[in-house]
């Protein structure tokens, strides 16, 4: 998918260096992500949200064709990897100490792919456990699981994955308008998870939920910026306390990754009123 870049903005950086190791702090409750980004990017806000967009479901989950929105990075072998270079940055995110525009554009991923046809293409958050296990991100193996288990009615045919990390959120919420919602309402889903992978990753995710849900499909978030999450009003939405890039749980850990897909898709027809956020009683260990 082609982006357009203004012409204008012709400085540069060198590729961004590797995201630092997550401080063990922002896992407590409490932490704010939203203070922390403000305080890294001065003149930075969180993008506003207005009401609360929500649909109930019309069909039991178990009759359910359920779709995964991702915005951790994940592509498919043989695809074009997201940009990570910084590339061109306008003069008003240089101001707010941005080095990296990000790339609002958009994978689909086949129902039917192996998992180990999946990458990762993101700058801004640690994803050595989901190179090694793509579930604890894009849980697509634990979400077939649910269907031959009819937890789940089908899974949907077509998978969409982002990334995320777009300042401008207004790209970002183009390509989804235009290009993701659509796919959703031609293949007929009837419910989408969606995720995020670095702290602006889950801005987009929150924005780009409200966006699905006000189109007439029921969403749920999995979050691990739980103030993002809930401050963009997100229709509905489960929370942890798990490290950016882990939002279903720890590599090869199957029963959480399969928990935690659960309980959230168990909100899908639990949750009677909008802006119902969730957090799951599990903590982080990392076997």
């Amino acid at each position: 998918m082609r982006r357009t870049m203004d012409e204008d903005f012709l400085q540069t950086d060198d590729d961004p260096s590797p995201p630092a190791a997550q401080a063990l702090d922002t896992l407590r409750e409490g932490y704010s992500w939203v203070k922390a980004l403000e305080a890294r990017h001065p003149g930075w806000h969180l993008a506003a949200a207005d009401g609360f967009p929500f649909t109930l479901p019309v069909k039991p989950l178990s009759e359910s064709r359920v779709c995964l929105v991702s915005l951790a990075g994940v592509y498919r072998k043989g695809q074009k990897p997201f940009r990570t270079s910084p590339g061109v940055v306008p003069p008003h995110l240089r101001a707010m100490r941005f080095r990296d525009r990000g790339d609002w554009s958009f994978r689909e991923i086949p129902e039917d792919i192996d998992p180990l046809e999946l990458a990762i293409a993101h700058a801004h958050y640690d994803h050595v456990e989901a190179d090694e296990d793509i579930n604890c991100v894009f849980p697509l193996t634990r979400l077939h699981e649910l269907a031959i288990e009819d937890v789940i009615g089908e899974c949907a045919p077509t998978h969409y994955s982002l990334m995320g990390y777009v300042p401008e959120v207004k790209l970002i919420l183009q390509t989804a308008s235009k290009e993701i919602i659509p796919r959703l309402h031609k293949r007929g889903i009837d419910a989408v998870v969606v995720c995020g992978g670095c702290e602006f990753s889950h801005q987009s995710a929150a924005l780009i939920q409200r966006e699905i849900e006000a189109s007439g499909i029921p969403t749920v978030g999995v979050s691990v910026c739980r103030d993002i999450t809930y401050q963009l009003q997100a229709p509905r939405a489960v929370a942890l306390r798990f490290p950016l890039g882990n939002p279903f749980g720890a590599s090869l850990d199957r029963p959480m990754q399969s928990r935690v897909l659960r309980d959230a898709l168990g909100l899908i027809h639990s949750v009677k009123t909008p802006g119902e956020i969730i957090t799951l009683p599990y903590d982080w260990i990392k076997v």
